[in-house]
Parts: C-alpha cells; structure tokens; sequence
C-alpha cells in the first residue's frame, strides 16, 4: 500500500510504500518528516460509515459464519471517500483553525498510490486472518489467497438485542474499512511531544478542554450556536497524535483492564532498556517501580526522562498492541544515551519481526548504523553467521534490506531556485544505506577535528 502526496506543508511531491515492515525518515529539521507522519496516522486511523448490509449481519449472528464478498469498485470508491474526508480535517490533524487550514493546505493532495486494477490484484492476492471488534463483540475475518471474499466467524457470546442493532448498523463499514488499509491493522503514534503527555495528562485533558471550548461557545453572543452540534465536536486546540495520546491517558483506568498478546513483549522492553516497572495505579495514574528501589512507586513526573519518553509505547504494548499495527514513533532517540538507542534498535526489529509496521523519523547515526548492523547480519554468509554468534545478536533481531524504506526528506541542492522538499527513496543494498545529511555534519566534523589536532600537536610553539 502507498500513500502519495503533493503540496503538503514544505514537501512538493513524494510517495511512501506502507507495505513495507519498517520505514525509516532521515533529514534535516523543518523538511517535513512530522507532516507526512501525522498524514499517514490521519489516514491509516480514518473511517467512514457508508451504509449497512443487514441480511450479512443477520447470517452471521444466526449461523456465526458468513461471507463477504468484495466488491472491488466499491472498495477503491471507499478508499476515495477516506481522502476525500481528510481534506475536510486538516485543521483537526494538525491543531490550527479553519481558516489556517484552508490557507496552509488549499493545493494538498493525499491520496492511495494503487489504481483500482493494481488494488485488486494486490489484495486478491492477500491471505490473512484478523479480528474486528464491534461494541465488544468481536469476529474473526480470514482471507485465503487468490480469493476475492471474507470469511466471517462469530464465537458463541451472547448478544443483546442492542447490540445486535449496533452491530448490524457498523459491519459493513468496519469490513470495508478492514480492506481499504489492509495490511494495517490499526495506527498508533508516539508524537516528539510524547514525554509531556503522561506527566501533564490530568491538566491538559481533553475533556477539561472541550468542557472549556463548548462553555467559550455557548457564551460567546456574536455567534449562534446549535447545542446539538457541541455534542459531537471535538477541540482542535491539539494536533491530532497529541489529542489521541490525552485521551488514552484520560482512559487509562479502563485500558490496564485488558492485556494484549504483546504483554510480555513489553515486559522485555521494560527488563533490558528501563530497568523497572511501568504500572498504572487504580485511579489511572502512570507510576514506575526500579528494580533497584523496588519497594518504592515514584508518578512519571520524577522519573528519568527514558522513562517518561519509553511509558507510552510500553503501555501500548501491555494493553492495546493488535498484530499488524502501523507503529509511529517520531525521533525514538529522544533522551536516550547511545548505548539505549542502539539496544532499542534491536527491539525494533523484533517488533516488526512479530508482525508490527514500524515507521520512524530519526537523526540519530546510532540508530542508522545499527539499522544497517542488523540488515548485513541478515546475510547467510559463514563469516556474517560466524559474527552474529561473536557479537551475540538474535534471529528475530536481523531485518531483510528488501523489508525496509527509507526516505530522505531535503531541498535539491542541483537546483537552488526551488524552495519545496522533495522525498527521495534512498538506495538499500547489502551494507545498508547513508543519510546524506547526517554523512556530511560527521564528515565536516572530523575535517575541523584533524584539523585542530594536528594543528595543536605539530604547530610551532605558542604565541
């Protein structure tokens, strides 16, 4: 799956390839990296219910196994609608108002890379098995190759006549929605911003917002306002990802109710990079208990800041990962030493060897390189396997160069005239790849460096 764009923010033109497992961003600040990222999550999260189809939903409560048949033209419409609709919701994705939207992104176009026969063929071609959950009931959907229909099964819960109405109403939709993003699961995002969101979750609650932002509307007497519609608006004080991020924290009592498959995974992540525990107390409070102090609850607040940068993505992994998930995570290096920015690189690998999407933006050389340690152990020859065994690194921690993207976001340099960003897919091959930017500051750096030791060591004496 790929996601094209033009005119987005500094960026001219680019595409990215989703059906990669990991993508990786590189260049430099004020390229546009977040802007594209906050797309992807927009779009990959985005819904849209067009209609029921209840004599499908009826078999399926009835037999608890049915089919759907996919109706190709019907689903790249469905696809065009979901960017049709995110025209209407830049100033929600990226926190600004109406009229800033309209003047920032009036030229921008998002849409799905694939023409209808190049969707068709590609998911026709799909085998998979996933579950969708509707008003806490869930059904299994599994897809064989070659095939152009949806097995549907339900378990053996009971369901309340209200439920069924509700169920009934969504299906069709959900199913649609299913196929449109398929490979993608669902999207989660771990924002720059990400370290403040636990820390200051109870103060900058969404609900407090919108409490605060509807009694602002309803006393302002220049403007007439429908109560009705205060009902189903949402702020657009924070940009999306953040926005997203408040209300899990606001959720939190409810969300540690529930483990995901990825429980001990996070477990991993918490043994080898924070050294501690991660909880959420019963009032929904995030705490960490260090295995050196471990009788003592310190709240996120007046914790290390790898602890407040890593606490989202190790209660995403607790509690609400899914299989196929799109990860995002900008500049996973903050606050992190290189040691644990390498050793987080390794458990990017893992994670996307379990079935995860990861996306990154990163600036970090620690990070590339071991990107590129982990795409050369991938190697089947002797000497490579001899080196994975000396330097102790794991099967599920090596990543296939044909499993990686990545983008270099910059200006061309041929041609100073022009001011936007254009996105180039860098070449990936047996060593890995180079960040052109990133190259450059280390290769100046060390210039200056010899320069001056040379100069401080074989220069005449002082003056």
């Amino acid at each position: 799956m790929k996601i094209h764009v033009k005119e987005l923010g500094a960026i001219k033109e680019g595409t990215i390839d989703l059906s990669k497992k990991i993508n990786v961003f590189c260049g430099p600040n004020g390229t546009g990296k977040t802007y594209m990222a906050y797309i992807i999550y927009a779009l990959m999260k985005s819904s849209i219910h067009v209609g029921s189809n209840e004599k499908m939903a009826t078999e399926l409560i009835d037999k608890k196994e049915t089919v759907f048949e996919i109706n190709y033209s019907i689903l790249y419409k469905y696809r065009s609608d979901l960017q049709n609709n995110l025209k209407t919701e830049y100033d929600s994705i990226f926190g600004i108002g109406q009229e800033l939207a309209s003047e920032y992104f009036e030229n921008t176009v998002v849409e799905f890379g694939e023409t209808e026969e190049e969707l068709h063929a590609q998911f026709h071609e799909a085998s998979f098995e996933k579950n969708i959950i509707i008003n806490n009931i869930t059904v299994l959907v599994s897809k064989k190759k070659n095939t152009s229909y949806l097995n549907l099964a339900l378990g053996d819960k009971v369901i309340s006549s209200r439920d069924i109405e509700y169920f009934s109403f969504f299906l069709y939709s959900a199913l649609l929605s299913l196929c449109a993003t398929y490979p993608i699961s669902s999207t989660y995002i771990l924002p720059v911003e990400r370290n403040s969101i636990f820390t200051f979750s109870k103060e900058l609650s969404i609900r407090k917002q919108e409490a605060v932002d509807h009694l602002h509307a309803m006393a302002n007497k220049e403007t007439k306002v429908d109560k009705f519609d205060l009902l189903f608006k949402t702020t657009t004080r924070y940009p999306l990802p953040i926005k997203d991020g408040l209300l899990i924290a606001d959720d939190l009592t409810e969300i540690k109710k529930k483990n995901s498959d990825f429980y001990d995974f996070a477990v991993e992540l918490e043994n080898e990079l924070l050294h501690g525990k991660v909880q959420i107390t019963s009032n929904g409070e995030i705490t960490f208990k260090s295995e050196k102090s471990p009788k003592k609850l310190l709240p996120i607040h007046m914790t290390a800041s790898i602890i407040k940068s890593l606490s989202s993505l190790v209660v995403y992994l607790k509690h609400i990962a899914i299989k196929h998930d799109l990860i995002i995570i900008d500049e996973p290096e903050i606050n992190l030493h290189p040691d644990n920015q390498i050793l987080l690189t390794k458990l990017f690998a893992r994670l996307i060897n379990k079935g995860f999407k990861l996306l990154i933006s990163t600036h970090s050389d620690y990070i590339v390189r071991e990107i590129n340690n982990l795409i050369m152990l991938s190697s089947n020859k002797p000497e490579v396997k001899k080196l994975k065994s000396q330097f102790q690194y794991k099967d599920e921690e090596l990543i296939d160069r044909n499993d990686i993207g990545v983008y270099y976001f910059n200006y061309p340099k041929k041609n100073k005239q022009n001011k936007q960003v254009t996105i180039e897919a860098l070449e990936i091959d047996e060593t890995g790849f180079e960040i052109p930017s990133v190259n450059d500051a280390i290769d100046e750096q060390n210039r200056i460096a010899e320069e001056l030791f040379y100069g401080l060591k074989y220069s005449g004496q002082d003056e």
